[in-house]
């Protein structure tokens, strides 16, 4: 069936929350664990564990929530248990000094406390990066295909302003306000705001559609491999019927599903046990099509995160001259703080932009073809970065971060509109996605959206490894948008060169 607007609102609430809550992660942590004390070279490894986590374990859970066969359904209970652990982790990145100090932590000495907040960085990172990928495919299985486009574009317009309210949260100076004195603080006020956000929209995203679950003796192929959204209709026109008969209400009402299964037959038991081996066979044999898209998702990611990571420090100490390990009383150390302050207000810009970006972007899909709207988000960005290095002045600098929005929203619609596509058609679904019985690796919309995601976690990897060189080499934070800046150019010939458009 169609979904109306508020469904569709209501299960992308999650990205609300989960953006919201990385907004504090990425405007605090380096700050925060470089007043802590924790030395130049190792600041950008702290974003190097998780996304190893990420780039191994993301595939699993996209194959285990193909098959997951609970009666709560495929994609909601991994969805609760990540934002389970991305609250676990947020009170330890936003909480752990304090507790370091009650461990054993002196004023001179935050061992404990650097230890814990980098815990809850890993922990909170992977698991609000892996939401992603349940939370797009629960989407995809209760949405028709008429109404995955507008789902993604709400998706994206969430995302945007999550962020943004969350940048804005985090730019207030708390400090100063008898509700941020009486709550213990600046950090103390983000993690009540964050914690009670991310809790509330986690309810509404599972509470939003029913997602019926995946009858055990349905094999994965079965109900994987069918487009988008057919499975969840089928069912839902014949509620009463047998297994059996919902099975033919699939068929009736999807033509494609029933010529696969014609043509390939049942799996057999053994061929749809879960194992590293099938799923391993299934990434290396990635179609042609999807093997440029993800290289081309990678390209995005790469050029973003070294900017979204380091921003607020490159505020502080390129365009304040701010420094900080001066000494807390300094006007070096002052100036990094207001750099810090106000680098969240450039990423607030940059959230709301997305917002704006992605509200407009169905009608703008209409008009252009995707490989214009790519080229156009990473030209944008390419361009908004390196100007960024070119001038110290606050308000261009600001006025800059709505080209980051662009390519985030792109980024966060773009590449699954066209795995969409790779799905609902007849060549590519039923040779390339779905696979072969015979080889064993008949693919899953969770597997696949999870080999997308997985780009993300392999930048952040690059970016973990590479900035803390670069920025010794260059002398400072500059150093990462001009990365980011080079990256972006080169996804912009990709996706003009390489991406396949048209089926």
């Amino acid at each position: 069936p169609r979904r109306t607007f508020q469904e569709l609102l209501f299960n992308g609430c999650i990205l609300f929350g989960i953006e919201f809550s990385y907004a504090m992660e990425t405007a605090y942590v380096t700050p925060v664990l470089l007043q802590m004390g924790l030395p130049d070279q190792f600041y950008s490894l702290v974003w190097f564990i998780s996304p190893i986590l990420g780039f191994l374990v993301q595939p699993l859970i996209g194959a285990w929530s193909d098959r997951c066969t609970s009666r709560f359904g495929r994609r909601r209970p991994f969805i609760f248990a990540l934002a389970l652990g991305a609250l676990l982790g947020l009170s330890l990145v936003l909480n752990g000094r304090d507790i370091g100090g009650v461990l054993a932590d002196t004023a001179s000495n935050h061992k404990w406390g650097i230890v814990l907040t980098v815990c809850g960085v890993v922990l909170m990172d992977f698991s609000a990066d892996s939401a992603d990928n349940p939370s797009h495919a629960y989407m995809m299985d209760v949405c028709s295909p008429e109404d995955q486009d507008r789902g993604l574009n709400i998706h994206a317009l969430l995302a945007g302003l999550g962020g943004g309210f969350g940048y804005v949260v985090g730019g207030i100076n708390w400090d100063q306000t008898r509700f941020g004195k009486s709550m213990g603080g600046q950090l103390r006020v983000i993690y009540v705001f964050t914690s009670i956000t991310l809790a509330i929209t986690t309810a509404m995203t599972l509470l939003s559609i029913p997602e019926r679950p995946l009858p055990k003796s349905q094999t994965q192929g079965e109900a994987a491999c069918r487009p988008a959204g057919e499975s969840q209709d089928a069912e839902a026109l014949q509620p009463q019927q047998s297994d059996t008969q919902a099975h033919g209400a699939s068929q009736a009402t999807g033509g494609r599903a029933g010529e696969w299964e014609e043509k390939n037959g049942d799996l057999q038991s053994a061929e749809s046990q879960m194992s590293m081996k099938l799923l391993c066979i299934a990434i290396y044999r990635m179609p042609p099509s999807l093997r440029s898209l993800c290289t081309n998702h990678f390209l995005g990611w790469l050029s973003f995160e070294g900017m979204l990571l380091f921003y607020t420090d490159f505020m502080g100490e390129v365009v304040y001259e701010g420094d900080p390990k001066a000494p807390h009383d300094s006007e070096a150390y002052q100036r990094y703080n207001a750099g810090v302050s106000m680098g969240c207000w450039g990423m607030c810009i940059y959230a709301f932009s997305a917002a704006f970006y992605s509200a407009i972007l169905e009608k703008l899909e209409e008009r252009f073809s995707l490989r214009t709207l790519y080229f156009f988000a990473y030209l944008a960005f390419g361009l908004g970065t390196g100007l960024t290095t070119l001038s110290t002045n606050i308000y261009v600098v600001l006025s800059l971060c709505v080209t980051y929005g662009v390519l985030f929203s792109s980024l966060c619609t773009l590449p699954y509109s066209l795995l969409c596509e790779y799905y609902q058609s007849p060549q590519l679904s039923s040779i390339h996605f779905c696979g072969s019985s015979e080889e064993g690796t008949r693919r899953g919309m969770g597997v696949d959206i999870s080999l997308l995601s997985c780009q993300y976690f392999l930048a952040q990897i690059l970016v973990s490894v590479a900035m803390g060189p670069l920025t010794s080499l260059v002398g400072g934070a500059q150093g990462v948008m001009y990365f980011s800046s080079l990256m972006s150019f080169v996804g912009c010939l990709y996706s003009s060169l390489c991406v396949v458009y048209q089926l």
